[in-house]
């Protein structure tokens, strides 16, 4: 490789080692932290990097690794998750949007391909950032998580015919007709799946009983490069064909190791691709048409969600439900680059075109966060439902005094709950987990759909009589604001929390808990005491040694103790300043 070329390569890495962590700091995706250090570079930035093509080359491997390992999520087993009302929701999503789409570019004179390019690009949303942040606020589970991961895997599935519609719009500009690429794209899937189907698992299971790893990764390289070639020589986009290869692989038992083996690879290319993105966005265009960007993004956000609005309410939603749908999925997707930097390389779209909506999907994909945000809670306000949930809480709970509340019905949660169950102990149990309240009304626990951290779900928990609230969440950030609220609105309450491990007691101490437990320390110390026991150690040195590590740990307690008991003490104080009705003396 060319000396220039390792240091156009270094300069990325570095920017990149700047950017993204610059980007989370503002709590921005990683794509953005790309897309900005590669404009930063790039000849429209700094000009540190002014020939792309080297890089771009490179970069191309980082869109066959992504369309890759989109395929390779698609077994049946994920989509089996997609309902029929979801899944045609779905489709009318993708089939209502690009023909609105195109149908207004159509009118503001844009020619057929590039209508058709952008129209299918804009259609798509971010799986990466929707499917990010529906984890973090532990809403996958929830009607809206499922019917938003519905639409998005209907999306994943579409990306093939996509990228052969890229292909075909390329070629409606020159003497090729459009219908030889989607003739050949058909074909050349066809064989692709003959061979995956059958030959395909016969190479993986014969790499796999040579047990040996690397050979295992360069088999997998190998399926992934001859499907793009294929394809290529096809004339077809070797991204489709890495498409087609994970679709392929994702039905066998090897599924997980070559997702496992491959991941490294795609990252590395795949952070090169959109720094190349970043690279090709023309400051010139973007402050010139500013004005025309922004309402680019007004026209897509508004577009996206009216249309997503009408057909959730057509499959039945309610109309908060629906809206937060329609935000949530307003905003362009990863996917919109690919098939940008795809039709600019075949004159389906102009360059100049490709430089005004990079920038409109970016800004979308950053505003993705906060439109999910709003949309949940405009459809809050307008259906309450965990106040209409509240009442059978209100009813578990009438006449419980010094009952335990319990936070949180993951397995730390249940075992609790079983174990107080046993002792005849009164407690409540509360999640707003769909998935583990089920699993938790399965094994016969009195838990209940409610968001835990509501002053009006702690009202209706009877908190104010409860002894103890036992905050155990897999969330450490939702942990905190649970435990900071039960502290503000009942200081008398002893508060027991679930600590991620030991570094994440500080946190939770300050934030009102009385003792912080570490779920990692715990099981380190039961995983131990096996250990030492199968390698002969005597029990009572087992027992000595993991005595002397739950001291050092209790210390570590006690020593962010005192704030605990100053609340502790703030809180008797007032009790019986309630009761006397006089202030106790300062002392």
């Amino acid at each position: 490789m060319h000396h220039g070329v390792l240091f156009e390569l270094f300069l990325i890495l570095t920017a990149a080692v700047i950017a993204v962590p610059l980007a989370h700091r503002l709590r921005a995706n990683s794509i953005i932290g790309f897309l900005i250090g590669g404009f930063c570079i790039g000849p429209f930035g700094f000009g540190l990097i002014n020939e792309r093509q080297e890089i771009a080359t490179v970069a191309e491997l980082g869109v066959v690794f992504l369309l890759f390992m989109i395929g390779l999520e698609l077994s049946r087993e994920r989509l089996r998750v997609i309902g029929g009302r979801f899944a045609v929701l779905g489709l009318f999503q993708i089939g209502v949007s690009m023909a609105v789409l195109f149908a207004g570019l159509a009118v503001l004179g844009f020619s057929v391909p590039s209508a058709v390019v952008i129209a299918g690009a804009l259609a798509l949303s971010s799986t990466a950032i929707i499917l990010k942040q529906l984890s973090d606020d532990r809403q996958l589970h929830t009607k809206f998580g499922r019917a938003a991961l519905a639409i998005l895997l209907i999306q994943d599935v579409a990306v093939g015919p996509f990228l052969i519609m890229v292909q075909a719009a390329g070629d409606a500009g020159t003497e090729t007709s459009p219908w030889v690429s989607i003739l050949t794209g058909i074909g050349a899937v066809g064989i692709l799946l003959l061979i995956g189907r059958y030959l395909l698992p016969r190479l993986f299971r014969y790499i796999a009983l040579l047990k040996n790893p690397e050979l295992f990764a360069i088999g997998t390289l190998f399926v992934v490069l001859a499907a793009s070639t294929l394809t290529e020589v096809a004339g077809l986009s070797m991204a489709l064909g890495a498409f087609i290869a994970g679709v392929m692989l994702a039905e066998t038992e090897f599924r997980h190791q070559i997702e496992a083996d491959i991941t490294p690879f795609r990252g590395v290319f795949l952070s090169l691709f959109f720094m190349s993105v970043g690279m090709s966005v023309n400051a010139d265009i973007v402050f010139t048409q500013f004005g025309t960007i922004v309402l680019w993004l007004i026209a897509l956000i508004g577009t996206k969600t009216a249309l997503l609005f009408v057909l959730a309410l057509m499959a039945r939603f309610e109309k908060g439900s629906a809206l937060r749908v329609g935000m949530s999925l307003a905003a362009g997707g990863e996917f919109a680059f690919v098939m940008l930097a795809l039709a600019a390389q075949n004159g389906a779209i102009a360059p100049d075109l490709v430089a005004v909506m990079i920038p409109v999907v970016a800004l979308s994909m950053a505003l993705t966060p906060t439109l999910m945000t709003v949309g949940q809670r405009i459809e809050e306000k307008l259906h309450p439902k965990e106040d209409d949930q509240l009442g059978p809480i209100e009813a578990e709970t009438d006449g419980f005094q010094q009952h335990v509340l319990v936070i949180g019905c993951g397995r730390v949660g249940r075992v609790l709950a079983r174990l107080l169950k046993t002792r005849n102990i009164p407690y409540v149990v509360i999640d707003s987990d769909a998935l583990q309240v089920s699993r938790g009304r399965a094994e016969g626990l009195p838990v209940y759909f409610a968001d835990g951290s509501r002053p009006e779900t702690f009202r209706a928990a009877h908190t104010d009589e409860a002894k103890i609230a036992v905050v155990a969440l897999g969330n450490p950030h939702a942990t905190e604001k649970a435990v900071a609220l039960l502290r503000h609105y009942y200081p008398h309450l002893k508060i027991f929390a679930r600590a991620q491990d030991i570094t994440h007691i500080g946190p939770l101490s300050r934030s009102g808990a009385d003792a912080a437990i570490p779920e990692v320390l715990e099981t380190g110390l039961r995983l131990s005491d096996h250990v030492l026991a199968a390698c002969d150690v005597p029990q009572e040195e087992i027992d000595a040694e993991i005595a002397k590590f739950r001291r050092a740990d209790m210390l570590l307690m006690n020593e962010l103790a005192p704030r605990t008991q100053r609340r502790k003490a703030e809180a008797a104080d007032a009790k019986k300043t309630d009761k006397s009705g006089t202030v106790p003396p300062v002392s």
